[in-house]
């Protein structure tokens, strides 16, 4: 079973590289922000 927090990390890698700026930008710093708050907080 893979954890939310690792699929909102490769989310949030696989965003950064689609060529769609800026939206795509500030969406995968939001999922790679809320992947690591939820790494953190152990969900």
């Amino acid at each position: 079973m893979v954890r939310p927090s690792t699929i909102g990390f490769l989310l949030g890698i696989v965003l950064f590289f689609i060529p769609i700026p800026p939206f795509a930008m500030i969406a995968s710093i939001v999922v790679l922000l809320a992947s690591v708050v939820l790494r953190l907080l152990g969900k």
